[in-house]
């Protein structure tokens, strides 16, 4: 399996992904796409052995769509990065679940620098949601059970080729942000599952740069993806539940541990929850 990831000036980074021997031994080739870089991090993925794909400055959907034209095989890794591997069979964990035939992107759960799990897979946001994750830091939508999920965070996916292309990938309309939701949604209007695993974990150097001041350039183009995302698909205006996305929440399957507490954690563990870790990962994945 190839795998697919972006600098733009992303050295540091990068520098830190080429290192990770579980990351670069878990694929056949490591395709690194250099989005008009000037910090020589193409020179350096190039040195790696890594196969350096070179394009115009564009936004990261489109990046990433000029990755996967190059990846070999059915099914492809895309990731940030800032990805970082905790065990060498990280990946074939994740592809067992391509043996059901409609699941069509699996992701594994993503720890931060501080040992915290990241609400990686969510429902679809609504506006309302969006402000109170910003305001209030309301975590309403973070799903922890393993299943099919409406979306997880893009900075981690195996993805089937098959789906891929049939829907063209990502929306090259969105320069940052939003796009992992607007293909997330593509592919289970297609017919295809998302699936969350989070009996699988990786590293994820997560800066939340959308969460920045309202003026931020990052924010900026935060918001102008969501209302993009809002304005082509209205349902979600509002909070639409819809049904039958994912599996019963009866049903048994592993889950998260909750975040906020230790009494809510422990309360987690009692239905079953998975233990948070206690180490950090931070230096190895600084």
């Amino acid at each position: 399996m190839d795998a697919v990831t972006v600098t733009t000036n992303d050295r540091e980074h990068l520098e830190r992904f080429l290192a990770d021997e579980l990351l670069m031994g878990s694929f056949d080739r490591v395709i690194v796409v250099d989005n008009a870089s000037d910090d020589g991090s193409p020179d350096l993925a190039r040195d790696a052995g890594c196969v350096v794909v070179s394009k115009r400055r564009g936004g990261y959907g489109e990046a990433i769509n000029a990755g996967a034209r190059q990846a070999r095989g059915d099914f492809f890794a895309v990731l940030n990065a800032d990805i970082r591997f905790l065990s060498a069979d990280t990946v074939p964990r994740l592809a067992h679940h391509f043996m059901h035939p409609q699941v069509g992107i699996v992701a594994p759960a993503l720890e931060l620098l501080d040992g915290r799990l990241q609400d990686s897979a969510r429902r679809t946001p609504t506006p309302l949601n969006l402000m109170c994750r910003r305001w209030i830091g309301d975590e309403r939508g973070w799903v922890r059970r393993g299943g099919d999920v409406e979306w997880t965070v893009g900075a981690f996916w195996l993805v089937r080729r098959s789906a891929w292309e049939r829907l063209g990938g990502f929306d090259e309309r969105y320069f940052l942000y939003f796009d992992d939701v607007d293909l997330c949604h593509r592919m289970r209007a297609a017919g295809f599952a998302v699936r969350f695993d989070p009996t699988v974990r990786a590293i994820h150097a997560f800066g939340a740069a959308s969460r920045k001041p309202l003026t931020a350039w990052a924010t900026r183009h935060h918001v102008r993806s969501a209302g993009r995302f809002f304005s082509e698909h209205p349902r979600y205006l509002l909070d639409p539940r819809p049904g039958r996305i994912g599996p019963p929440e009866r049903r048994r399957a592993p889950r998260l541990p909750e975040r906020r507490s230790d009494d809510r954690a422990g309360a987690a563990a009692r239905n079953g929850a998975m233990p948070t870790p206690a180490r950090s990962h931070a230096a190895s994945a600084a």
